[in-house]
């Protein structure tokens, strides 16, 4: 940034001095007609345009209007050597007297962004700087400026006269001004075509500018038309009144350019309004949701006590009793105690088994010990469904990923069974841009409740990882469970 602004800072000193030297040149000028009233528009115009092209260009420096503002601003100053009393100045202001209306058209026809919209706009500026630029040039080579038919006071020598040909100089002048007539006119078609199509908002941005320029534009419009069919007088007076509407263009373009940047502004406090409602809303579901999973989490221990006290703590209760009793009878009578002993050992492989289905409850060993892979197929071999299995899995898949997807397919065959009355059931699992996707459908009766507990702890669960889970279920149309789950949560 601070590079920009030194190099700004050196436009602004260069279009100063630029403009007290064409300022020097206008008033010295020994073909120049009403001198001060051309020395005020020339400085006017010229500053004006690079002043506030510059500070467009600061504010905006991705935007192209304030450069090309500020190049309005130097080719103004350019086009004005044509006051200058030597001939080689004299001759370059004259060629490129049009080249400040060529980017003038430009900045109209790419307001408010700095680009060009559509091939027209674009053909359009192209065949501009194809007449201001290459064609122009040509006239003045069979020109003779000491003509008063071709400059009507003093004007220096045409220094690129390759031959006095006056006729073929105004058939040459007429092209470019026919052509002149076209671009212009077209660059005011477009502009009012383009506020037309504007919405109410739009509107309110574009407007002023664009019809600033294009009232300035008409009035060069019929500047070139008389060129053409028109008496040298009313050029004159043309000119004048062209030029004073030139000098508010550049105002009316920076208030524009400003007033979009407002316009954006807007639209991101109305962005982070939406963005902070989302947050705010996330944040209660996750406060919500680490409440569930607290609750969630106090119910199965609650559980899992019920579970222990009435089963395998029953049983092992029942064991150190028959042990007890098995060690008083051993004496005495070995039989008795031995019918005990085979009692206790069924009693504990009982308990060992249910040690074991509460284990399995609480995070299956066949996880850790062999991976989701094959977790999910003893899931789908111990299903009292028909399940589909299908899954791409690969290594390096973290635990916690891999306990969430497992769960997801357990509790979604469970309901399977429980309530949707379906014979058959598909899961998929596989790694997809960066998460585990995990699909459970089947064909079932459908309409179950994505707010019930056994969901909503999934859907917690998956949420706790970053994650998302999805349930459709319309009644009559079965269900289908979706999760995602990134693999670095």
């Amino acid at each position: 940034m601070k590079s920009l602004r030194a190099a700004l800072l050196g436009l602004g000193i260069a279009g100063f001095v630029f403009g007290l030297l064409i300022l020097a040149a206008v008033l010295s000028s020994d073909h120049a007609e009403s001198k001060g009233v051309n020395a005020v528009l020339v400085l006017l115009i010229g500053w004006s345009f690079i002043g506030t092209g510059l500070f467009a260009w600061y504010r905006r420096p991705s935007n192209r209007i304030g450069a090309l503002m500020t190049a309005v601003g130097f080719t103004w100053f350019v086009s004005s050597l044509s006051f200058a009393n030597l001939p080689g100045l004299f001759i370059a202001g004259a060629i490129l007297s049009s080249l400040p209306i060529g980017i003038l058209i430009h900045m109209t026809l790419s307001f408010p962004s700095g680009r060009l919209e559509g091939r027209l706009a674009t053909a359009l500026v192209i065949a501009t700087y194809v007449v201001v630029v290459l064609y122009l040039p040509l006239p003045w080579l069979f020109a003779d400026s000491t003509d008063p038919d071709i400059c009507d006071t003093s004007c220096p020598a045409n220094p690129i006269l390759v031959s006095d040909d006056e006729g073929l100089a105004n058939i040459l002048f007429g092209v470019a001004n026919a052509a002149g007539v076209v671009i212009l006119a077209s660059t005011v078609w477009i502009a009012v075509g383009r506020w037309r199509r504007a919405d109410r908002e739009s509107r309110r941005t574009l407007g002023p500018t664009l019809w600033a320029a294009v009232v300035t534009l008409v009035f060069f419009l019929s500047l070139v038309f008389t060129g053409l069919v028109g008496p040298e007088p009313l050029q004159e007076t043309l000119y004048f009144v062209a030029v004073f509407p030139l000098a508010s263009v550049p105002y009316a373009f920076l208030a524009g350019l400003l007033r979009s940047k407002l316009s954006a502004a807007e639209e991101v406090a109305e962005e982070n309004v939406r963005l902070d409602a989302e947050l705010q809303a996330r944040y209660e579901e996750l406060r919500a949701s680490r409440a569930r999973i607290v609750g969630a989490a106090d119910d199965a221990r609650r559980r899992l006590e019920r579970d222990l006290h009435d089963g395998a703590q029953q049983r092992l209760v029942g064991l150190a009793l028959s042990l007890r009793l098995a060690r008083d009878r051993i004496d005495g009578d070995p039989a008795q105690a031995a019918a005990l002993l085979d009692e206790a050992s069924a009693e504990l492989a009982l308990a060992t088994d249910e040690l074991r289905e509460l284990a399995r409850g609480i995070h299956p060993a066949i996880l850790t010990d062999r991976g989701l892979g094959a977790a999910l197929d003893t899931l789908a071999k111990r299903a009292p469904v028909d399940v589909s299995l299908r899954h791409s899995l690969g290594g390096g898949i973290p635990a916690p990923v891999e306990s969430a997807a497992y769960f997801v397919v357990a509790e979604s065959l469970t309901n399977i069974v429980r309530h949707s009355g379906a014979a058959e059931a598909e899961v998929s699992v596989a790694r997809r841009n960066g998460a585990l996707h995990v699909a459970v459908i089947d064909s079932g009766r459908g309409g179950a409740d994505p707010d019930g507990s056994g969901l909503r702890g999934l859907c917690d669960r998956v949420q706790a990882l970053d994650g998302e889970l999805e349930v459709e279920s319309h009644p009559g149309a079965g269900t289908a469970v979706h999760a995602r789950i990134p693999l670095d949560p």
